[in-house]
């Protein structure tokens, strides 16, 4: 028996290009973090590594020497984003290469896939689908007792060539949520470094700003046409109807060790309600508590003046902001994939609101949208360009195309929305991102074409947006510069 029961490792995507090569997509799943303490609850040692972080410090550095070294008797390897797919198994082929450990899987793509990838890689021995607290706990029994794994809830394994899928369910309530600690980022190694990685695509730089990624429920009201975690995707992996939160009390928790552990900003992005009531109350209690700390807040739709005013109230100003995806200029194309529709003038009203209460926004947009032609699209850069100029609290905006999302309404239902698959099975996501990591251009980036759009001309666009968003920028800068 090793020095750690359960290993968690965090596959990040590789790029490889003439510089060299390129860590993308760092973010490790809150879930991750909840899993490992819980285990550590319940009798067992466990550790996160996130393999990609080590790689940024160190391009030498071999996972396979920490494996050999601590012996673990399971391994766990998040495969939460499609965009980990080559990496997540690739993560899954060393191990095996190096020790007896089983290996597990977890998350929404892993669960999506779970019965493919059992059938085509040999280096997974099992996969978590849907909610993994109990069934981690149960299975991770089972292996230090060599007993039979098949009546661990939500267990997809192989017997003999066979796949077969326990009969046994489990599904977590908010109740369970809130038995979780999902703020205890000390159980992953260099988690110090880890909170400078802000966004997605960062550089391991020094920084004022860190950021904790905060867990707050699970699931989804609505079903946006290009989201793999929509309502449709949370009841087809998961059996969940409706979204679930955490208590206040609990996420308040949270961002209390956040603030003791030097985290000035917490992401939050669960917003499945228009009525936040639930915010009002967490806002109550962080005020009460005292807790000193910014809050870059995703909202799903427009608020009112005053949701505004109680988060302003609650969070330190200093990296405060609030951040909305309208996707397109169009309305005619934000009603025809958005879960939350709101129209134009009521975006342009809501970021007026938002300057008078000086509160700084962030906006992204999306070329690739069903129904979006390069008409449809021109409204998305006039939008862009008015915002641009007009709102003086906006302090970011950019336009990036839609990749197809594994369960995403538009991946399940094709013909409803108008697109193309180019992707169908895990092995089309697995090769693209083999590509990308080898260096080599994959047959397709995105997975689809649209029925007005190809490939090509949907990251055109959002190249476009882009340069013209940035030469405004540039403009503004330069006659602040001047005067």
């Amino acid at each position: 028996m090793g020095d750690v029961d359960v290993l968690f490792l965090h596959p990040s995507t590789y790029v490889s290009t003439s510089d060299g090569e390129v860590v993308r997509y760092v973010a490790v799943p809150m879930g991750t973090f909840a899993l490992a303490d819980l285990l550590e609850r319940n009798g067992y040692s466990t550790r996160i590594v996130h393999v990609g972080l080590k790689r940024m410090l160190d391009p030498n550095y071999k996972v396979e020497n920490l494996i050999k070294a601590l012996e673990p008797t399971l391994v766990g390897i998040d495969l939460h984003w499609y965009c980990h797919s080559y990496d997540a198994i690739k993560l899954a082929d060393c191990v095996k290469r190096c020790t007896n450990a089983k290996v597990v899987l977890g998350g929404m793509t892993a669960s999506f896939f779970a019965d493919e990838i059992l059938s085509s890689f040999d280096c997974v021995d099992y996969v978590i689908v849907g909610d993994a607290e109990l069934p981690m706990i149960e299975l991770i029994k089972a292996l230090m007792k060599s007993t039979e794994v098949s009546d661990v809830p939500n267990l997809v394994y192989r017997k003999g060539s066979a796949v077969k899928r326990s009969r046994r369910a489990y599904l977590a309530s908010s109740e369970d949520l809130d038995k979780l600690t999902c703020s205890d980022l000390k159980l992953l190694e260099d988690w110090d470094l880890y909170v400078r990685l802000i966004h997605e695509n960062d550089v391991l730089s020094p920084k004022l700003k860190t950021q904790g990624w905060l867990m707050i429920g699970r699931g989804c009201s609505v079903n946006c046409s290009y989201c793999g975690g929509a309502n449709l995707a949370h009841r087809k992996i998961f059996g969940r109807q409706q979204p679930i939160f955490r208590s206040p009390e609990k996420v308040a928790e949270d961002l209390r060790a956040f603030e003791e552990l030097g985290i000035s900003c917490a992401y939050m992005d669960f917003d499945p309600y228009t009525n936040r009531k639930f915010y009002y109350k967490l806002f109550e209690l962080v005020r009460k508590e005292g807790i000193d700390i910014s809050s870059q807040f995703l909202i799903w739709s427009l608020t009112d003046r005053n949701f505004v005013q109680d988060l302003k109230k609650t969070f330190n100003p200093l990296y405060t902001t609030l951040t909305i995806s309208p996707e397109t200029g169009s309305d005619f194309v934000r009603l025809k994939n958005k879960g939350f529709y709101y129209d134009n003038q009521s975006l342009l009203r809501w970021l007026e609101m938002l300057e008078e209460e000086m509160v700084p926004a962030e906006l992204y947009f999306a070329s690739g949208l069903s129904g979006e032609t390069v008409e449809e699209f021109n409204k998305t850069m006039k939008l862009g360009e008015r915002i641009l100029r007009t709102y003086n609290n906006v302090v970011a905006i950019s336009c990036n195309p839609l990749f197809l999302e594994p369960c995403s309404p538009r991946f399940l239902l094709p013909k409803k929305y108008g697109i193309r698959l180019k992707f169908r099975s895990f092995s089309d996501f697995y090769k693209t991102y083999k590509y990308l990591a080898e260096g080599t251009v994959p047959p397709s980036r995105l997975g689809y074409d649209t029925e007005y759009l190809n490939e090509s001309q949907i990251i055109e666009l959002s190249s476009k947006f882009n340069e013209v968003v940035g030469s405004i920028l540039e403009g503004e800068n330069l006659t602040q510069h001047c005067a």
